[in-house]
């Protein structure tokens, strides 16, 4: 099963250019985090995108799984579609593929697909990749476009896995975790918050999906517990195969879950790895702390309310990226 990264639909985002500084301080947008995850259409009169923008990650010189995009004529007259292509400074790390015999003239309510695939160079840089689909509809208009992300890893060695930062910009979000580098401080950084404990915000479920994992090929397991006689009590919630260990948005195994409903109950989260479990409390572990709590911001540091990146260091080398989870609509308890 492969859980879709959560997408956000804000309502105003103010425009941030590089370089330039304000002298007054912006007030925080505020973003909605709907429950469950929606799926994201960008519309743009008279054509209709889907999806919004699309997630890679993989070896450079490894060519990896291709993503579907689809275009619909949302309008009442007909547009001519002349040509689909990816432009920006890294547009070769992708490929357009399965593209129909272009130009078209695509009636209304008509629609078309193709495919666009990641395929870093053997000599690209490490990091993260940008790109963007192009519509050409004519010499002075385009379509809505599909921004593309690639995270590039040079090999499965440890010393080569991309950093927590890294990992979270490839996927869209705008978290400072306190450091770009691999090992992260020793201390509280960035955007971090002490969260050793959660209880729901509101009414519903509470969501809780894996969006990365960089670490040994291992099985996992994660989920929640609550604490019963002084002691914490088990609720798995999903798994993850040693085969996708080293990915964004890693599938999981059929029978997980993407949210779960305890009520009013304060709880933790878990994760299991070989014969080590490791907890979001502290208290519970013997080697100190195995989680890194971060207030979920979206691009332009946009904050969205009751939700949280939790990223977990299974082995203590400070890379809090072994994995990485979305939680939402809770609020961190003490």
């Amino acid at each position: 099963m492969r859980i879709k990264p959560l997408v956000l639909r804000i309502s105003f985002v103010p425009l941030l250019v590089a370089g330039c500084a304000t002298t007054k301080p912006k007030a925080e947008v505020k973003a909605e985090a709907p429950l469950p995850p929606p799926r994201v259409e960008k519309m743009r009169e008279p054509l209709e995108v889907t999806p919004l923008e699309l997630h890679f990650s993989g070896l450079r010189g490894a060519a990896t799984a291709t993503e579907s995009v689809a275009v619909k004529n949302t309008g009442s007259e007909p547009v001519q579609v002349s040509e689909v292509r990816v432009v920006g400074l890294q547009a070769s790390t992708f490929k357009i593929v399965n593209v129909p015999l272009l130009p078209m003239v695509l009636q209304p309510s008509g629609s078309f697909s193709f495919a666009v695939g990641f395929e870093p160079a053997a000599d690209a840089d490490p990091g993260v990749h940008h790109g963007r689909v192009r519509l050409v509809l004519t010499e002075d208009d385009d379509g809505p476009p599909c921004d593309l992300t690639g995270l590039v890893t040079k090999s499965k060695e440890r010393t080569d896995e991309p950093p927590l930062q890294q990992v979270l910009e490839a996927l869209g979000y705008d978290v400072d975790v306190g450091s770009p580098a691999l090992a992260l401080p020793a201390g509280k950084a960035g955007d971090q918050i002490e969260a050793p404990t959660f209880q729901r915000a509101k009414p519903g479920n509470v969501g809780y999906y894996l969006i990365a994992r960089y670490t040994a090929e291992e099985d996992s397991l994660f989920g929640y517990y609550v604490m019963e006689g002084g002691k914490p009590v088990l609720r798995g919630i999903g798994s993850a195969s040693k085969a996708h260990s080293q990915t964004l948005n890693p599938e999981l195994d059929s029978e997980s879950q993407a949210s779960f409903d305890l009520g009013d109950v304060t709880f933790g989260l878990y994760l299991k790895v070989g014969k080590r479990t490791l907890y979001s409390d502290t208290k519970l572990n013997s080697g100190g702390a195995a989680t890194r709590v971060y207030p979920l911001r979206s691009r332009g540091r946009a904050l969205v309310p009751d939700a949280f990146v939790v990223a977990f260091d299974e082995d203590g080398d400070g890379d809090f990226q072994d994995h990485v989870f979305m939680l939402w609509n809770v609020n961190p308890t003490q």
